[in-house]
C-alpha cells in the first residue's frame, strides 16, 4: 500500500500497478531483499490513497502508525460488537488479540482489521435504524474486498436493500474515481497483475483450491458456495442483522479464490455477531474448533479450518425455528 501511494504521487496514478516501478521502489526501500509475490501492490486504489498522508514520514514510521491504527480499529470493533459484560467481554478482546491470524495480520500491516471495524460498525448503525449510513460504512471493505464481498449480497437477498444501496453508492463512487485516476493503462496493468496472482499457489492455499486444485473445479466450488449463501440469505430473511452479516462473512471466505491466513482475522467479527444472535450452546462451542483450526492452520494444513468454517456456515444457513420480533433488523 505504501509503495502504491509513493508511485501514485511520484509517477502518476496510471502507473500505480506497474510491476517494474513497484520492484524499483521496493529495492530502494529494502536493498537486497527479494521482491516476491507478497510484496506486490494488488489492492484497489483507495488502499493507496489512504496511505498518502503517511508517505511524509517514511516507510518505517508509516508501519508503526499503521500498526497503532490497526490495534485501535480492533479495539473499536471489540467495543462495538463483542458480546457479554464485564470480564467476559474483556476475554473476547484478549482472545482476539491472541489469535494467530490476527497477530499475523498485524505483523504484516494488513488492512483486514480496518475492514473488520467497518463491518461491525455497519451492524451497529443498522441496528440503530441508519441503514444507508450502515451501508456507506460497509464500503470500507473496498480496502480488502474479498474478505467481506458477500456481505452486501446476503443483505440484499435478505431484503435489507437500504444497507446494500448505501454500500453500492460508496463503492460505485470509489470505483469510478479509481478508473478515472488509473486510466486504461493502469487498468491493463491491474488486470495483468491479478491474472498472475491467480497462478500463485500461496494466494489460493487457504481456499478450496487446496483440495480440488486450481482448475475449473475450484470455480465450480466457488459458485456452489455463492448459490448456497444466496439461498441461506433468503431463508434467513427474517433473521437479525447480526446473523446475516456473520453469514455474509462466511460466504466470503468459503467462496474466495484469493485468501491468506491473515484474512481469517475477519472471522473475529463474525464470531462476535454470531454469539449476539444467541445460538444454542453447542453451536457456540463450535467456535472453539474454528479458533483452534485457525491457530494451527500452518501445521494442520488448510483443510481443518475450511471444514470448520463450512460446518459453521451450515449452522448459520439453517434458519432458527423461532424469531424474536424485537430483534428483527431495520430494513
Amino acid at each position: 500500500m505504501y509503495i502504491g501511494a509513493r508511485i501514485g504521487l511520484e509517477q502518476g496514478w496510471s502507473h500505480v500497478y506497474s510491476l517494474s516501478l513497484q520492484h524499483q521502489l521496493f529495492s530502494q526501500m529494502r536493498p537486497g531483499t527479494p521482491f516476491g509475490d507478497g510484496e506486490r501492490f494488488l489492492s484497489p486504489p483507495p488502499a493507496a490513497w489512504l496511505l498518502v498522508p503517511l508517505t511524509l514520514i517514511g516507510p518505517q514510521a508509516t508501519f508503526f502508525v499503521w500498526l497503532f491504527l490497526s490495534v485501535a480499529a480492533l479495539a473499536g470493533a471489540w467495543w462495538l460488537a463483542a458480546p457479554g459484560t464485564g470480564w467476559l467481554r474483556v476475554l473476547w478482546l484478549l482472545g482476539a488479540v491472541a489469535w494467530y491470524p490476527v497477530l499475523y495480520s498485524l505483523s504484516l500491516g494488513q488492512s483486514v482489521i480496518l475492514v473488520l471495524l467497518g463491518v461491525v460498525a455497519c451492524w451497529r448503525l443498522a441496528e440503530s435504524g441508519k441503514p444507508y449510513l450502515a451501508g456507506a460504512v460497509l464500503g470500507l471493505s473496498v480496502l480488502k474486498p474479498q474478505v467481506a464481498i458477500a456481505v452486501p449480497v446476503v443483505l440484499l437477498v435478505a431484503g435489507r436493500w437500504r444497507i446494500a444501496a448505501g454500500w453500492a453508492a460508496i463503492t460505485g463512487v470509489l470505483a469510478i474515481a479509481s478508473l478515472l485516476m488509473v486510466g486504461t493503462q493502469g487498468l491493463s496493468d491491474y488486470r495483468s497483475l491479478l491474472a498472475e496472482a491467480q497462478n500463485v499457489v500461496n494466494n489460493r492455499y487457504f481456499t478450496w483450491a487446496y483440495l480440488v486444485g486450481p482448475g475449473p473445479i475450484s470455480y465450480v466450488v466457488q459458485v456452489i458456495f455463492i448459490a448456497l449463501g444466496v439461498a441461506a440469505a433468503y431463508a434467513n430473511r427474517h433473521a437479525s442483522i447480526a446473523r446475516l452479516i456473520a453469514l455474509g462473512l462466511l460466504v466470503s471466505m468459503l467462496s474466495a479464490t484469493y485468501w491468506h491466513l491473515q484474512d481469517f482475522a475477519i472471522l473475529v467479527g463474525g464470531a462476535w455477531l454470531f454469539i449476539r444472535d444467541q445460538p444454542p450452546a453447542w453451536q457456540r462451542a463450535w467456535l472453539v474448533v474454528v479458533a483452534l483450526a485457525g491457530e494451527l492452520a500452518w501445521p494442520l494444513t488448510p483443510l481443518p479450518i475450511l471444514l470448520a468454517v463450512t460446518v459453521w456456515f451450515v449452522m448459520l444457513a439453517i434458519p432458527r425455528r423461532t424469531a424474536d420480533p424485537a430483534r428483527l433488523a431495520v430494513t
